[in-house]
């Protein structure tokens, strides 16, 4: 397992998870994602919320070192790798 720089959260899978299940309950829809982001208290790099391509880029890194990017496709949040 790779460590994040200092001040850099780590998400486990388990966190991912918990996140996956806070948008499939809070964000339906794209045009929700912005407020989420803003009141969701996660630290976000990246917000798109468009009509064509909706996701949301963590902050932190994952327990491997890679970015976390979370995305609506087709109704539903899951997570890309």
């Amino acid at each position: 397992m790779k460590d994040s720089p200092p001040g850099v959260k780590t998400y486990s899978d388990a966190d991912i998870d918990a996140i996956l299940a806070d948008l499939t309950a809070h964000v339906p829809e794209q045009h929700q994602l912005r407020a989420w982001a803003s009141e969701c208290g996660i630290p976000v790099k990246r917000v798109v919320a468009t009509p064509d391509l909706t996701y949301v880029r963590l902050a932190g890194k994952d327990e491997t070192g890679g970015y976390v990017v979370l995305m609506l496709l087709d109704g539903m949040w899951e997570r890309v790798f």
